[in-house]
């Protein structure tokens, strides 16, 4: 019994003495403006413990250690710090400073991840929090004027997705399907430009732009570069949760200025008295009275023309409408999104919401969408992490659905028609609907089917399951083999309704009718297709990839390397289904639609399967992270192409010099904080035309016997037989692209300034093309794209960028950058007509400006005609032979240069044209972004300039001869002008701006006489935000919360038209540049 007490004792003094050895450590962690910071790793150095920080930046941890402990804390964007801890104490606050080199900041790239200061390519970061306040129903648009060389072209519709490019890629064909779109991938899974629009910036943890040939790891899919996302994952701790709010509204920053209707009506009264006078040029010696009477006699009258009687209606302003004006109103934005995350150091959850409301700014189109995602990352065995990321999305757009003639219905096409609408007609007359006459665009009565069922929208649902396994091989220091499967189902139910509905049409009053009113002529019946749509698609896709990642130091020696095989497969099921015969009042369904015609119904179907195999390596080496080196490949297989054009090797290597590490540079230059030089060279690859895929088997249709379009049989009767498609090329492959860059990345003074530049060059050979000359007309059919085209592509690109505090309380930063891009056709297919002329591109950039026909201004007098007949008349055989677009020269016409000599100017005459700029497009883009910071209150803008290019009058692009006025052709008398033809030559104003109306023909044409200056610079982007004080939200059990304000489309610095009647970004036949407004709140507990 005596030992058994002893024994106790024993254990009890050893348990004391163990207990005492243990101790918990706490404290603070706070940014360097005293606010606390949640979600921090806290980590005893030495040892596998850690904790993070709570939504009050405290901690505790437990350590055995009764003498000196080291505590290590790190935070993304912030320096690491430690502290020792003697002995007895217990507590280690800790103010973190923001690191503002980021040289320690780990960049996601192709597979993986790198340390920015050891990156040898071309890639930069856009942090989520620069985007996170932007109202935009797609990801894509919030990306403008962020950084150099990245195009964000904005289509201002509502749920309309941006298209964005990377340094100018190389590309034929882009029309026949080629795309210029970069790749996208998130979480390091190919994913569409669908998908990538669908995230919500409050789930996204960093984005990453791969510019150069780091994006050759991708293959055949990196040749237009890549966009990469890595979406949040939980962090140890407990619960956190965020959440934001915001409200706003989105309006017309500036609608076009048109005629008004006095002036609309002059204009009309103008056009047809140089009709009468001058019809061909020559003076008929005819006049025209103020009743339209030809020389006094009224049995003569112009029945288009303007009386006084009619006249005094239109210029009561009363009877005068802005009809878009009156139709387009502010739309409401709304943006909701919430997320919560937190664990343990054997498991960690993140699962976030989203929801965004953007509804037109025309009555009765909605646009919203809304997701749900949940990333778990679980270590369920020692040296094993495996982690499911789940998400569902979904998003609705609605817009009107109008099918007549040969217009396609859009919004655009409704701006248009309300722009073009004469302001004194009136879409309804005592409640009836009223047919609108027009020959260019549709006899549309917006307001009419706006308030009808008639509509075309879009359900689309996207699911998406990716599983991860990660597995530290034991006995291996730094190997690890992964897997990952990721499956996509993506579903969408577009439909569209057609009813139809009648118009009314009067015989209008005044003098020549010319006044809404009058007496009820007729009712015309418009069925609009009559007809119900519906075109439900599925797809699914699913991505394997199996990796060995190695990552092990040896002294000063550096090494990573790896090794995937990724299998993807994709398969696609189209079906089309519609009825026509839906009567006026039908509901949108197949079977609650009275009148239908079973025998009217069609029904239709498109399978489509693909597959593709790689093989990826890549090796990093650096020594002492001052000499780096990187090497990858890639072998890509395809189901597009024949078995023996399958498989494309493509791969690049990448070198660095870190001078600032270099201690010669440290002893000259101590105010040099990082001075990193790198070159790169890689094999990408790429399909310059969809249709090029499965090319190589014969395709076959059938000829259904219809009089325009059946197989001929005999010399008379057509049946239903089978005809050949497209002519068979089973040698087709990969376009190749070698993708070159040099770079230099510098930090100096501290960090504060930094500086990176950037040429490229991009040689792109064996792009695929289809040649016009390559099989006789006689064949009858179309000939196989061809691995043909070689087109160079470079530009060069600088980023310069300063951030200070003036104090405590003042800091501020600044970034500008600059991007130029061209490119030059080494071969590609020309037209037999073209070869040898100027027209002809070998050899040059693809962008040779504008050509068209030099102006010599307006004629003005009669006599400046004269001079112009009799200057040209000996090389045209005669004064009677000097025309101008087949009219004699005239008071009122623009006067061109007669290139070849032989005193006449022809349509489409090349030898009377010539290139009349230097560039189309504005080759030269810049960006000039700021921000201001007192204690919790920031600045930010963003704004964009370009230049370089030529632009027209109506902002429309120089390849046709629509550059000028407000519709095609210029003759239709029915549709509003721009409000810059009020100003247009008459027999009274010979000193007017513009041409005289009548003589459309000869300046409806592309002439450098509508030219513009193309300079451009806008405010893209403004943010307010004020971070709460800690003492105020406590209050309310809040960790942090933030006001924000911001505005999109600012303001334009420079507008080079006339009276400014519309903006520079967007032209009157486009949907209207939107400013958007918007308040709202992020807060955290």
């Amino acid at each position: 019994m005596r030992k058994i007490y002893l024994l106790l004792s024993v254990l009890l003094l050893l348990s004391t003495v163990l207990k005492a050895q243990n101790r918990t450590i706490t404290g603070t962690v706070t940014d360097e403006k005293n606010a606390p910071l949640p979600g921090v790793t806290v980590q005893v150095k030495g040892s596998t413990s850690s904790t993070a920080t709570d939504a009050d930046g405290k901690y505790s941890i437990k350590v055995t250690n009764l003498q000196s402990v080291v505590i290590g804390v790190k935070f993304l964007g912030y320096n690491y710090q430690e502290k020792t801890l003697r002995e007895g104490e217990r507590n280690a606050d800790f103010k973190l400073v923001p690191n503002t080199s980021n040289l320690d900041e780990v960049v996601v790239v192709g597979y993986g991840t790198q340390k920015k200061a050891t990156l040898t390519g071309a890639v930069v970061t856009i942090s989520p929090k620069d985007i996170q306040d932007i109202p935009s129903l797609n990801l894509g648009a919030s990306l403008a004027g962020q950084v150099a060389g990245l195009a964000v072209a904005q289509d201002q519709r509502p749920g309309q997705p941006a298209t964005l490019t990377i340094r100018n890629p190389v590309v034929l064909n882009s029309s026949a399907g080629g795309s210029t779109n970069p790749l996208f991938i998130i979480d390091d899974i190919q994913r569409s430009q669908a998908d990538f629009n669908l995230l919500d910036p409050n789930d996204i943890e960093s984005i990453s732009i791969l510019k150069d040939a780091e994006a050759a790891i991708y293959g055949v899919s990196g040749g237009s570069g890549a966009i990469l996302v890595r979406t949040k994952k939980g962090k140890i701790g407990a619960p956190k949760i965020s959440f934001s709010s915001q409200f706003g509204s989105a309006n017309a920053v500036q609608l076009p200025k048109m005629l008004t209707g006095p002036q609309m009506a002059t204009f009309i009264n103008d056009y047809q008295q140089i009709g009468e006078m001058a019809p061909n040029g020559v003076q008929t010696g005819n006049t025209i009275d103020v009743n339209g009477y030809v020389n006094g006699n009224a049995s003569q009258k112009i029945s288009g023309w303007y009386t006084p009687d009619e006249l005094a209606y239109i210029n009561n302003p009363a009877n005068n409408s802005n009809f878009l004006k009156q139709e387009f109103h502010a739309a409401d934005v709304e943006r909701e999104a919430m997320n919560i995350s937190g664990g343990t150091d054997k498991a960690t959850y993140f699962v976030g919401a989203d929801y965004v409301n953007q509804n037109s700014n025309f009555s009765g189109i909605s646009n919203y969408k809304w997701g749900i995602r949940a990333n778990v990352q679980a270590k369920p065995a020692k040296g094993l992490t495996a982690g499911l990321n789940v998400s569902f999305d979904q998003s609705y757009n609605k817009e009107f659905w109008y099918k007549q003639k040969s217009t396609t219905e859009s919004l655009n096409n409704d701006v248009v028609t309300l722009n073009q609408a004469l302001p004194w007609q009136k879409y309804f007359i005592n409640g009836n609907p009223v047919y609108l006459s027009s020959t260019t665009f549709d006899d549309i009565n917006v307001m009419l089917f706006q308030n009808s069922n008639n509509y075309e929208d879009n359900r689309q649902f996207l699911t998406n399951f990716l599983g991860t396994l990660s597995y530290e091989i034991p006995g291996v220091k730094g190997l690890t083999a992964n897997a990952t499967f990721n499956y996509n189902i993506n579903t969408n139910f577009p439909t569209q309704f057609g009813t139809g509905f009648n118009y009314s049409q009067y015989s209008g009053t005044g003098a020549n009718n010319h006044i809404p009113g009058g007496t009820l002529l007729k009712t015309i019946e418009i069925d609009n297709g009559n007809i119900i749509t519906f075109n439900p698609s599925y797809a699914k896709a699913y991505q394997l990839d199996a990796s060995l990642n190695y990552q092990n130091s040896f002294g000063k020696n550096n090494i990573t390397g790896l090794v995937v095989y990724e299998q993807r497969e994709t398969n696609d099921n189209f079906v089309n289904a519609n009825v026509a015969g839906v009567v006026p009042g039908g509901l949108p369904n197949f079977n609650f639609t009275t009148g239908l015609q079973q025998t009217n119904q069609a029904n239709g179907s498109l399978l489509g399967e693909s597959g593709a195999e790689s093989v990826i390596e890549r090796i990093n080496y650096d020594y002492n992270q001052t000499y780096l080196l990187q090497l990858v490949g890639r072998q890509d297989g395809t189901t597009n192409f024949a078995s023996g054009e399958r498989w494309g090797n493509f791969g690049g290597v990448s070198v660095g010099w870190v001078a600032s590490n270099e201690k010669f540079v440290k002893d000259l230059a101590p105010w040099v904080n990082q001075l990193k030089f790198r070159a790169s060279i890689g094999i990408v690859g790429g399909n310059s035309i969809a249709s090029a895929n499965y090319q190589y088997y014969q395709q076959y249709g059938i000829a259904t016997g219809s009089p325009n379009g059946g197989a001929v049989f005999d010399e008379q009767v057509r049946g239903i037989g089978i005809k050949s498609g497209n002519l068979a090329d089973p040698n087709t492959t990969w376009d190749h692209r070698t993708e070159t860059d040099y770079g230099v990345d510098m930090q100096f003074l501290k960090n504060r300034l930094s500086i990176t530049g950037d040429y490229f060059w991009t040689h792109g050979y064996d792009l695929l093309t289809t040649l016009s000359g390559a099989v006789p007309f006689l064949i009858g059919n179309t000939p196989p794209a061809e691995n043909y085209g070689i087109v160079d592509n470079f530009g060069t690109e600088i980023t310069v960028g300063w951030a200070d505090h003036i104090n405590s309380d003042w800091g501020y930063n600044v970034k500008v950058f600059y991007s130029w891009s061209d490119d030059k056709n080494i071969r590609e297919d020309i037209a037999p007509g073209l070869i040898g002329t100027a027209q002809d591109r070998t050899g040059k950039s693809d962008d040779g400006g504008v050509f068209g026909y030099e102006s010599l201004g307006l004629i003005r007098t009669q006599s400046q005609a004269d001079q112009i007949i009799a200057s040209r008349a000996a090389a045209a055989g005669g004064a009677q032979n000097v025309k101008i677009f087949g009219l004699t020269p005239a008071p009122g016409m623009i006067n061109y240069a007669d290139l070849d000599g032989n005193g006449i100017i022809e349509n489409n005459d090349t030898k009377d044209e010539k290139y009349l700029s230097h560039k189309v497009g504005n080759h030269n883009n810049a960006g000039f972004n700021f921000g201001f910071s007192y204690k919790s209150i920031s600045l930010n803008v963003v704004s964009g300039l370009s230049w370089g290019g030529t632009s027209s009058i109506s902002g429309t692009e120089l390849t046709s001869n629509d550059n000028q006025n407000a519709s095609s052709g210029g003759a239709d008398l029915q549709e509003n002008r721009a409000a810059f033809w009020s100003d247009h030559w008459t027999p009274t104003n010979t000193n007017a701006t513009y041409p005289a109306p009548y003589y459309y023909k000869e300046w409806d044409v592309v002439s450098n006489f509508w030219f513009v200056n193309s300079f451009n610079w806008n405010i893209q982007q403004a943010n307010i935000s004020w971070a709460l004080p800690t003492k105020w939200i406590k209050v309310v059990g809040l960790a942090s919360a933030r006001l924000f304000g911001q505005c999109t489309n600012v303001l334009s610095l420079y507008n080079p038209y006339p009276d400014h009647y519309r903006t520079d970004q967007v032209g009157i036949e486009n949907y209207p540049l939107l400013r958007t407004f918007t308040f709202g709140l992020n807060a955290g507990f």
